[in-house]
């Protein structure tokens, strides 16, 4: 089993492009994002299941583990609900 620290380092080891798309693909279909972590990790010889990708991000997001993050405006469209691309005042 991965501990939290193990899975924090596992982040470490993929690119900030990578982790940028996975972003993405976590705020359009979240279960896509979480099979692609399991898949990345067994890349890299870890085992884990989607399920604990999913509490791992959970207690990251707690400690405020994400505040590394840097989001296009695209991304950041898809969280807020703007209205990027229609003509949308804020």
């Amino acid at each position: 089993m991965t501990t939290l620290e193990g899975f924090k380092a596992l982040r470490a080891s993929v690119s900030p492009e990578v982790q940028a798309d996975l972003f993405k693909l976590f705020t359009s279909d979240p279960e896509a994002s979480f099979q692609r972590m399991v898949e990345l990790a067994a890349e890299k010889g870890v085992t884990l299941t989607a399920e604990e990708v999913k509490g791992f991000l959970r207690e990251m997001d707690d400690d405020e583990g994400f505040d590394d993050i840097e989001l296009d405006a695209i991304a950041l469209a898809a969280i807020t609900g703007g209205g990027y691309g229609r003509g949308g005042g804020c």
